[in-house]
């Protein structure tokens, strides 16, 4: 038995054209009210999600969120957040030296704020995608505390190129790879989505096997596969389908909504 939901945001319940298709939030009411707690599991820092709920038209509609990788968690109702690991200064450094000469650009979120080493057309549509300003900032100068994780923009077309020379330069410390087609993220290699998840099944006091999680791309795999059932999208990504249980239809044509309603909602 199914008694929580968790779905990725972009490419998984955000469709191509940015939106959170209605249909999303009345599946997430109709699985609430048949007691399946709902989560968001996101690349997306906390802090950068709760704001934009509201337009999503899930305020209100989320139990548990899930952000920065499985970096973060909170639970909505009794405001707790747990931070299970981080990447101290010295190393997050370590990894913009090696990977800005490769021609990624580093950035960190800050609260609202959306930091990048240098504003280019390709992190002006990442910030605009996350719905937050952006600032020109020295990451290295800026990154004062140990963080959850370090990302980088890159111009779509260029990661194939960056995936290669990040399994060339695998290090146990950390692990890194794509959360979309322009961003390329590390963090502890302990963390996942994965990790996220079974928070949440600690505070909910169940087991992976009752749990569902939706996905559609590299960083949604341990997820999908930690989950009783992992339901990868038709958009997603060749790793991603290989990894999950099962395809729902296209976050374009109402993927999320469709699946839940002919698996558990029948």
């Amino acid at each position: 038995m199914i008694r929580l939901v968790a779905a990725d945001l972009d490419g998984t319940i955000i469709n191509s054209d940015g939106v959170c298709d209605p249909s999303v939030a009345e599946t997430v009411r109709e699985l609430r009210q048949n007691g399946i707690a709902f989560a968001i599991c996101s690349g997306r820092p906390v802090a950068s999600i709760t704001g934009l709920l509201a337009g999503w038209h899930l305020e209100g509609e989320i139990d548990y969120l899930i952000g920065s990788g499985g970096g973060e968690v909170l639970d909505m109702k009794t405001g707790k957040m747990e931070v299970p690991y981080v990447l101290d200064v010295p190393l997050i450094q370590e990894i913009i030296d090696l990977y800005e000469p490769a021609g990624l650009i580093p950035t960190m979120y800050e609260g609202a704020m959306f930091y990048a080493q240098k504003i280019t057309p390709q992190v002006q549509i990442v910030a605009d995608r996350v719905g937050q300003e952006v600032r020109e900032g020295d990451i290295r100068t800026l990154t004062v505390k140990p963080q959850i994780k370090v990302m980088f923009v890159l111009n779509p077309e260029d990661m194939p190129a960056a995936e290669e020379f990040e399994r060339n330069h695998r290090d146990p410390r950390y692990i890194g790879f794509k959360t979309a087609p322009d961003l390329l993220e590390f963090n502890d290699a302990r963390l996942g989505k994965d990790t996220g998840m079974a928070i949440v099944g600690e505070m909910m006091g169940i087991t992976a096997a009752e749990m569902m999680a939706f996905g559609d791309t590299t960083n949604d795999i341990p997820m999908l596969r930690y989950a009783g059932a992992g339901i990868c999208m038709a958009n997603g990504t060749r790793d991603a389908k290989d990894a999950a249980d099962d395809i729902a239809p296209s976050v374009n044509e109402q993927g999320f909504a469709r699946y839940v309603h002919s698996h558990i909602l029948i």
